[in-house]
């Protein structure tokens, strides 16, 4: 359609020659241009044909090596002058002076997120100085913002090991003299921070997050919804399932025909390498996991129709000391920060009535639903961990976790949340770009005044460059990369009877 379209643009052009003359070159390369491509076409069947499958699918995937490589370099040339100019920045905006060398030392993880980078920028404006680690293979995202003095990558923490993770915590804590442990547990699971946790605190580091046994509790939602039903809280339709004939029984006896349900790991060792996955109605259309076992439970949740809401609650020994709550948009799947009371009676009550081995401190993120049939709220799943509301706590967050002075007041420090909310510029901008009208760029203009950006400070303009620039092009391009490679034939799997 646009082609056409194009021509008849071009048709109603008082010149008329010039168009013949270019349609009468056109045809001219289309004369000369056909026996090269039959050739091409041709010997790409050939090959086809005569190479095995792999290797076909070897040469031509080689095309996008090649990009993938010209892209790494590209990235590693734009790092050179960002880095170099966050250090100027941090030399103007930090200067060397005996107060700022006693500065009380931060140690955040999963410094790709932008959870860790909001952490980084509360704590640097409370005092502190501030440390960051991410696994590696990650974006360094946190690396380029003034906030923070050192980067550190840690390796990926797995099962088998995991005392690599632990060793390299405890290396960069012995090293900057961190005085205090924030994981973000995004990249990484928080039952790998939990084990870390003694070693650090070995060190004199102390560690905002709950212990192995706390963990296992709260990290894990079937765990959870125990819990809830054991407390008299109401509790969605969910199954336990430890084989795979537990998940096909629910499809034969009905349990699965309307709404949607939610399939995750569950028990101890479903917390070191977390997984979910979307049922689908039919059974035919079933793919089940090969780990499920009484070892590997998993749980089975129906995600109920109604309002959905994700938290950020701290907890610190028990109690809720701060809590963002945001409404989830089903058309832009963007977080909305509200003020609910019901979810903070909820999180009130579930905190007050738990009594575990220890008291709990750390970042753990809930999912609500208030049902359109009850009307009442419904936990989903949890999560330990800073999750990504956090972004709209303001710099007061820090000075309640880690009072700066003894005459620390809450109620003279200012707003603990940002009621405004936040907004990221792309996806507001491609909003108003699908719909123009008058409404759409009225509304973008009021949220640019009234909203602050989700990367953007203009005291740390670096990270939103590095994300809108670097990061996020990177990431489609491999997201389309891997939409080709899932193109390619992939051994056949046995249906599921």
């Amino acid at each position: 359609m646009v082609e056409s379209d194009a021509r008849d643009s071009r048709s109603q052009s008082p010149v008329l020659s010039h168009h013949e003359d270019d349609d009468s070159f056109s045809s001219l390369t289309d004369v000369i241009g056909w026996y090269p491509c039959f050739l091409l076409r041709i010997a790409k069947a050939v090959i086809l044909a005569i190479l095995p499958q792999t290797w076909g699918q070897l040469i031509f995937a080689l095309p996008m090596l090649w990009i993938s490589m010209w892209i790494w370099l590209f990235t590693q040339l734009m790092q050179l002058p960002l880095t170099i100019i966050q250090v100027l920045l941090s030399i103007i905006l930090s200067p060397s002076t005996p107060r700022n060398s006693k500065k009380r030392t931060v140690l955040i993880s999963g410094g790709s997120t932008i959870q860790a980078l909001h952490l980084a920028r509360n704590f640097y404006s409370a005092g502190a100085r501030v440390v960051v680690c991410e696994v590696e293979g990650l974006f360094a995202l946190s690396r380029f913002s003034t906030a923070v003095s050192r980067f550190y990558t840690v390796p990926k923490p797995t099962s088998d090991q995991q005392q690599n993770y632990v060793r390299a915590l405890c290396e960069i804590v012995d090293k900057e003299q961190a005085a205090y442990y924030i994981p973000v547990c995004a990249t990484t699971s928080a039952y790998y921070d939990a084990v870390a946790k003694p070693h650090l605190e070995l060190l004199g580091c102390t560690c905002f997050c709950p212990g192995i046994k706390e963990v296992w509790v709260l990290d894990d939602t079937l765990e959870v919804l125990k819990r809830c039903q054991k407390y008299q809280l109401p509790t969605p339709i969910y199954h336990s399932v430890t084989s795979r004939d537990d998940v096909l029984k629910l499809y034969d006896t009905g349990a699965i025909r309307r709404g949607i349900y939610v399939m995750s790991t569950a028990g101890p060792r479903g917390l070191r390498e977390r997984s979910k996955i979307i049922l689908p109605l039919s059974r035919n259309d079933l793919k089940i996991p090969n780990d499920i076992s009484e070892q590997r439970p998993w749980v089975v949740v129906q995600n109920q129709e109604g309002e959905h809401y994700l938290t950020c609650t701290t907890v610190k020994e028990s109690q809720v000391i701060a809590n963002v709550t945001c409404k989830m948009d089903k058309d832009t799947n963007g977080l909305i920060p509200v003020e609910n009371r019901e979810v903070n009676q909820w999180l009130t009550n579930f905190f007050s009535k738990l009594h575990l081995l220890r008291p709990i401190n750390g970042h753990i993120s809930f999912r609500f639903v208030i049902s359109k049939e009850s009307n009442t709220i419904i936990p989903l799943s949890s999560r330990v961990g800073v999750s990504l509301p956090y972004i709209c706590y303001t710099n007061v967050h820090p000075r309640l976790l880690w009072k700066p002075c003894r005459h620390f007041n809450r109620q003279n420090s200012g707003p603990l949340i940002n009621e405004n909310g936040t907004y990221r510029m792309s996806e507001t901008v491609m909003k108003t770009i699908k719909n123009p009208s008058i409404e759409t760029v009225t509304r973008l203009i009021g949220t640019v005044l009234d909203k602050r950006e989700a990367l953007f400070a203009i005291w740390d303009p670096l990270p939103y460059c590095a994300y809108y620039h670097m990061q996020l092009p990177f990431k489609n391009v491999l997201g389309f990369m891997q939409r080709r490679q899932d193109r390619f034939p992939r051994p056949m799997t046995t249906a599921v009877r």
